[in-house]
């Protein structure tokens, strides 16, 4: 995977097959848990599609993250937030979740011309696409068991040490099982897909806010 750059067609970067799959197949795992969760449609993302009912409180911790509560200390008010916009917040995620998962499942290659790899991200679905980005990640961050930035840090130790990028002395059983359950090769596995979710995305919007530096910059001239 390579860090995406802003060309005249959008934003490119070159993506393995098995990372497209990998990435795609769990886009679409977190739409359907959101989906199941927060008590959508199946049709959902059609449109024309009218909801009706009241929002309920996600029972899943990793739905929770994707549709937290907008109030912590006023149960009332974040009850009220909750039933006036967590079913269009909600569908919403779906629905980009679902794009994002067909844009980087095609890789735009036929038999006669193969695929060079590319992601290509046109600028008008640059913010959508990151934001699928982002939900991949605070699910895969709940399942992981990152609860704050040192978390994530030591995960991106973990990631960088099986590649043997960097060198730890301490290697871990791999009957051993985390505190979120999961042994040493589910770990490694799940964990190198949140890292390249974060790669992917934050490559993403830092060429996305280069644009926008330049375009102040150029306005102010």
């Amino acid at each position: 995977m390579t860090p995406f750059r802003s060309t005249p067609a959008g934003f490119v970067a070159r993506w393995e097959p098995v990372e497209r799959e990998v990435l795609a197949r769990v886009a679409r795992d977190v739409a359907g848990l959101l989906r199941a969760d927060a008590g959508l449609p199946d049709d959902v993302t059609d449109a024309g599609v009218a909801f009706t009912g009241v929002a309920r409180v996600p029972r899943d911790p990793a739905v929770q993250r994707l549709l937290p509560d907008a109030h912590r200390e006023d149960a009332d008010v974040a009850a009220e937030f909750r039933h006036l916009t967590q079913t269009d917040l909600a569908a919403g995620k779906v629905a980009r979740l679902l794009a994002f998962a067909d844009a980087v499942a095609d890789d735009g290659g036929t038999d006669d011309a193969p695929s060079d790899g590319q992601v290509v991200v046109a600028r008008e679905a640059a913010q959508d696409f990151a934001g699928a980005l982002t939900d991949v990640r605070l699910v895969l961050g709940e399942r992981l068991g990152l609860d704050d930035d040192a978390d994530v840090e030591h995960l991106h130790h973990e990631v960088l040490t099986g590649l043997g990028i960097v060198d730890d002395a301490d290697t871990a059983d791999p009957d051993e099982t985390d505190a979120a359950g999961l042994d040493a090769e589910q770990r490694s596995y799940w964990g190198g897909v949140f890292v390249a979710a974060g790669f992917a995305q934050e490559s993403l919007m830092d060429e996305m806010l280069a644009e926008l530096r330049a375009r102040g910059r150029g306005a102010g001239e």
